[in-house]
């Protein structure tokens, strides 16, 4: 009975962790990552070791890997933000990976101050994708703007 409560416990913990995550979808992943990766943590070592010890080392380990895995959503969709806002071509790359990803903003529609940004990611040198992006100066609300 006691670990059904436990359990309950943790998921409307984990419920009200994801609902407290921000509007902005594109923005804020690091730490919306490591709420997530905490609750699901806490949830994986309560049900593992059945005790508070392991729940916060569940936890600590969650936390770290939803930050790390955020961090990376937040530093990927930077560079498109980073294009639309300068009007000019941005590039990161990893020396040590042979890798790089590519911004090209195009031109601005002037009724909606949205922008369409071409992102290309490169592996040793090789094209492995290429996709739109649409960057907006407001924030959308509806489908209109």
């Amino acid at each position: 009975m006691k670990a059904i409560k436990n359990g309950i416990l943790i998921l409307l913990a984990l419920g009200i962790f994801i609902s407290c995550a921000g509007r902005h979808s594109d923005r804020f992943n690091t730490q919306r990552g490591a709420a997530i990766g905490a609750g699901f943590g806490a949830l994986a070592g309560q049900l593992i070791g059945r005790n508070t010890h392991s729940t916060l080392l569940g936890a600590g380990v969650g936390t770290l890997v939803g930050a790390i895995a955020g961090n990376a959503v937040d530093q990927e969709s930077q560079i498109a933000r980073e294009a639309a806002v300068t009007n000019r071509r941005i590039v990161y790359y990893d020396e040590e990976q042979d890798h790089a990803i590519e911004a090209i903003p195009g031109p601005e529609d002037q009724q909606t101050k949205c922008r369409k940004v071409t992102k290309r990611e490169w592996d040793k040198g090789y094209l492995v994708s290429e996709r739109v992006e649409e960057i907006c100066e407001g924030e959308k609300i509806s489908r209109k703007y």
